[in-house]
């Protein structure tokens, strides 16, 4: 019985879309498409921010939503930067005080 429970709560977050839980986050998404994208051809950083902000928009029905990134630096700094934000795409500000997605920021090693 204790297995069955056990199982049944994995299987319950396994499905939340919390990203905290699951671990998709927006820099997870980014990430993803800039080094495989769709079909293994990798993209640069602004189409990468464009595509996760599209799927985004499709899975709210319609409504988009700031793409937040503050759990990995080296993505906010790209979406602070007018020359990697070619389309000039809406993130959420570093300084932002609300919930960081993962809960904790992720060191990056370069």
């Amino acid at each position: 019985m204790r297995y069955v429970l056990l199982s049944s709560v994995l299987l319950l977050t396994s499905c939340s879309s919390a990203p905290w839980v699951t671990g998709h986050t927006d820099s997870k998404c980014i990430r993803e498409q800039m080094v495989s994208g769709a079909n293994g051809n990798a993209h640069p950083f602004s189409a990468a921010a464009e595509f996760c902000a599209a799927a985004i928009r499709k899975e709210n029905k319609g409504h988009g939503r700031l793409l937040d990134v503050r759990d990995d630096m080296t993505l906010q700094a790209m979406a602070e930067n007018p020359d990697y934000n070619t389309t000039g795409l809406s993130f959420v500000p570093r300084n932002s005080k609300t919930k960081i997605p993962g809960g904790i920021r992720n060191i990056n090693i370069d």
